[in-house]
């Protein structure tokens, strides 16, 4: 619960900069400026989400812990006017444990996840909205990723990103489980 807490407390005060920036307009518009260029760079970003939800297969884990990322993104991709697609690399650990012991022994499902994927979005205003989807290798097989991101109005080369993300994960038979999480990420821009 504290971990929603936590988000919950942050959330007020991007909205309220959110609409200091947007205190003249009340309706939100599409403002590109043609003078105004926006460039594709690279960004390293560290990720912190919650599961929130997990499949039946997850049932026997009692205990879920957060999940945590690092994630480059490059400029290596297209820009069209304001909407963008860039490649990106990321490391994500995830675990989740069984409490009930079977046989002296604690069930874990964990690992570190080495992914490469898209990121494509578009810009509204001085916010970003934005799909993730990435594959790489887990710790039982392979595994994907799909996310959608909320990049909040940024603070210089600062970066405050809201995610919602779903994955899936092989499991050690071969077939295919997953769950959700709802994280934030907090990034520096180059």
């Amino acid at each position: 619960m504290k971990k929603y807490f936590i988000i919950i407390l942050l959330l007020p005060f991007s909205i309220l900069h959110s609409q200091e920036q947007e205190e003249e307009a009340s309706v939100i518009t599409i403002d590109f400026d043609s003078k105004e260029e926006l460039y594709l760079n690279f960004s390293f970003n560290a990720y912190r989400g919650v599961p929130v939800y997990t499949a039946k297969t997850f049932e026997q884990y009692d205990r879920k812990y957060p999940v945590y990322g690092l994630s480059i993104g490059t400029p290596l991709g297209f820009q069209f006017g304001f909407t963008y697609t860039t490649l990106d690399f990321e490391i994500m650990k995830y675990k989740f444990e069984s409490t009930q012991s079977i046989g002296g022994n604690n069930a874990l499902f964990e690992g570190i996840a080495y992914q490469v994927g898209i990121n494509s979005g578009f810009f509204i205003n001085a916010a970003s909205l934005s799909v993730t989807a990435a594959t790489g290798i887990y710790h039982k097989g392979n595994g994907f990723v799909g996310g959608l991101n909320i990049d909040l109005p940024y603070w210089g080369p600062l970066e405050v990103r809201g995610a919602v993300r779903f994955n899936t994960v092989q499991r050690p038979d071969k077939d295919y489980t997953g769950w959700i999480d709802i994280g934030i990420s907090l990034g520096y821009e180059l």
